[in-house]
């Protein structure tokens, strides 16, 4: 019918043109034959706009007419009669810019009782007549609804730009909101912008404007470029290099891309002191090297190996230092290796110093069995731990209350980041991580079938969870601020309240959270900003910052070398990865203040949250609060409420519902958290909210 119309109202516009004269002649009235479509999605159609008067509002009701428009219900209760009102607008894209020939949505989610009837269009064809008064005043209930329409186009034309209008109408009264859409190219954007040196444009989506950025180095730039490499502990690529030098680090490098060609060092080593083994005996080795020749370059590293020969998959790396402790449990040999910088292209060198044959006698029947031809997990290089770091004062495992039989109820395993940062394991262990680095913060140890790492950077005056990177199968993808989807620098769909397919992952975005499903029974939960729920299954055999899931929590801190770490940064230190940036220890001294403790636990003791104190002790969340308010820097956080967040998260997965924890404790409004988070996330063009 629309169709209809649209084309009605071209018919008698190019029937009244002729009155104007004979201007456009044959033009014209190729124009009076020409399709809609062709007349407002094509160039040849844009040449129209000077023979048809209004032709801009025209083209708006025809793109109105073939816009995708779909509506879908949320949630829907029966209340008593008395609560009926007008509808709440809950959710609605903000004023958003698109590129030409660029998908864009428009979203809008309402709810009301009775429930409301909603719609998106352009505003000056937006209908704000009242619904009839059909409402059954004699019937005791009446029917909630929360709602969300959708308004796409597949592709952007310079004129769908303009106002467009939610509408949300019941029969006690009629809502609306506006947002206005810019349709512009990031050449319109960049136009008669100059940036300072090294700089280049970039335009804003989200504001409309242009931004002077360092040049983005992607993981993909990084694997491809030549790599520059700098004393041994830096590895940066041409891309990484450029990168590191827009944004004022002073980085320098040598002989056109290398640093000095370094000679060899020099080893040395220790013999067993032992000259009879027994069973369980502790055994001390040691090996150093030390800078020499005429050219010295950094002081080596000490690696530790177990051979276990090739048909049993090589060698196995047992740890790093100049001091290896191991327990002899069988005949093996052990080797020492130094890592060194030397050649031309100063790359890492290992050299085998020296082979200790550690023999047993015959082994009694409950000797450890020699390792299977099982498939070994292989992860990316360790950072190195040749500097000895000793316990941050901040960096503290704090006593848990273990979680009580019901916790487990829905047979999963639960591991959170939040906050200053704070870790809770899947077995309930809370420690502080005070390290800036990228961390492996659980896989699977058994088959190695999925991965996922965290990286953490300085948020104002502390470590921060900033992105998350899920490997499964062949799929990656990274979880950004913003509840932004990487893959590959490509940023995936996120609509609110719809689910996704990538591959063999699935994602679905509720308004504050986003969750990503894959392998078997893994989910991670993201509240696109500095917190993640990672759940697994109960029999999963797992490792990295989130513990081993077995149940016990006195042997949590495993480091990545299978030997225990006395404190939480030695531990997570052990899974993190090497970037081409150092990483580090991010500690500072903060005091926790009374009215830390009061905001804490007035939101933690509040009625509406006492019901779940049974399921989810609240006593490691309330000491997290407190520290994480009492280090809060940043104007317009709530860092207490961003805590509540992580322990309804965790009520939620145990089976309670406690949806409305945000409007019942007095918490940020969800369209304040969702403004802080896309505006401090990363630039996107059509943002989920």
């Amino acid at each position: 019918m629309i169709t209809f119309l649209v084309t009605l109202a071209v018919v008698l516009i190019l029937g009244d043109s002729k009155h104007h004269g004979n201007r456009g002649g044959q033009h014209q009235s190729q124009c009076r034959r020409m399709d809609l479509k062709v007349l407002c999605e094509t160039s040849e159609g844009k040449e129209c706009k000077d023979h048809i008067p209004d032709y801009d509002r025209v083209c708006k009701l025809y793109r109105t007419s073939t816009a995708e428009k779909s509506t879908t219900i949320l949630s829907s209760e029966k209340v008593p009669y008395w609560d009926a009102a007008p509808p709440t607008i809950l959710v609605f894209t903000q004023n958003v810019t698109v590129a030409p020939g660029e998908k864009f949505d428009i979203q809008c989610m309402a709810e009301g009782a009775p429930a409301p009837y909603v719609e998106i269009s352009f505003r000056e064809d937006a209908d704000l007549s009242p619904l009839p008064d059909d409402l059954d005043t004699n019937s005791v209930d009446i029917e909630k609804r929360a709602v969300q329409t959708l308004f796409s186009q597949p592709f952007a034309i310079y004129e769908d730009e303009g106002w467009y209008r939610c509408v949300a109408k019941n029969e006690m009264g009629v809502v609306f909101e506006d947002t206005f859409l810019t349709v512009a190219s990031p050449q319109d954007i960049c136009e008669n912008v100059e940036c300072p040196d090294l700089k280049v444009c970039e335009a804003d989506f989200e504001t409309g404007e242009a931004i002077c950025v360092c040049p983005y180095c992607s993981l993909e730039d990084f694997e491809n470029d030549n790599k520059l490499y700098c004393d041994c502990s830096t590895v940066l690529s041409m891309c990484s290099f450029a990168e590191e030098q827009c944004k004022g680090v002073n980085v320098h490098y040598f002989h056109d891309g290398y640093c000095s060609n370094f000679s060899q060092p020099e080893y040395s080593f220790e013999e067993i002191q032992q000259t009879e083994l027994e069973y369980g005996d502790e055994v001390q080795l040691t090996c150093q090297g030390i800078p020499a020749g005429d050219s010295p370059g950094p002081e080596p590293l000490i690696r530790w190996y177990q051979d276990w020969g090739d048909q049993f998959g090589g060698r196995e790396l047992l740890g790093e230092g100049n001091t290896l402790s191991y327990t002899a449990q069988m005949t093996t040999i052990l080797i020492c290796v130094g890592v060194h910088c030397s050649g031309s292209d100063v790359q890492r060198r290992e050299t085998d110093i020296k082979y200790f044959n550690l023999v047993l006698p015959t082994a009694p029947p409950t000797t450890t069995p020699p390792p299977t031809t099982t498939p070994k997990v292989i992860t990316p290089e360790p950072i190195s731990t040749e500097e000895e770091e000793k316990p941050s004062t901040t960096s503290l495992h704090i006593p848990t209350t273990p979680l009580p039989p019901t916790a487990r109820a829905d047979g999963g395993a639960v591991c959170q980041i939040m906050g200053d940062p704070f870790v809770s394991t899947f077995d309930n262990k809370w420690y502080k991580q005070d390290g800036v680095c990228t961390y492996v913060l659980a896989m699977d140890c058994r088959f190695a079938q999925w991965f996922v790492y965290g990286r953490f950077t300085q948020f104002g005056d502390i470590s921060s969870l900033e992105t998350i990177t899920v490997y499964s199968g062949r799929s990656v993808l990274e979880l950004q601020r913003g509840w932004i989807i990487n893959n590959n620098g490509e940023k995936l769909a996120v609509t609110v309240g719809k689910e996704h397919n990538f591959n063999q992952i699935t994602y679905q975005f509720d308004g504050e959270t986003l969750t990503l499903k894959f392998g078997e029974g893994n989910q991670i939960r993201w509240n696109g900003f500095n917190g993640a729920q990672i759940v697994t299954s109960p029999d999963a055999h797992t490792c990295g910052l989130c513990g081993n899931n077995n149940g016990e929590t006195e042997d949590e801190f495993n480091t990545r070398y299978r030997q225990m770490a006395e404190d939480p940064y030695t531990f997570a230190s052990s899974w993190g990865l090497r970037q081409s940036r150092a990483c580090f220890k991010n500690e500072i001294s903060v005091e926790i203040t009374s009215e830390a403790e009061g905001a804490c636990s007035f939101l933690f003791f509040h009625p509406y949250i006492l019901k779940c104190h049974d399921t989810v002790p609240v006593q490691e969340y309330e000491l997290a609060c407190a520290r994480s308010y009492a280090s809060n820097t940043y104007e317009g956080w709530r860092a207490e409420c961003n805590i509540l967040q992580s322990y309804v998260l965790q009520c939620e997965t145990r089976g309670l519902n406690l949806s409305q924890w945000r409007q019942r404790t007095s918490c940020t409004p969800i369209k304040e958290v969702q403004k802080f988070t896309i505006e401090n996330g990363c630039p996107q063009d059509n943002p989920p909210v």
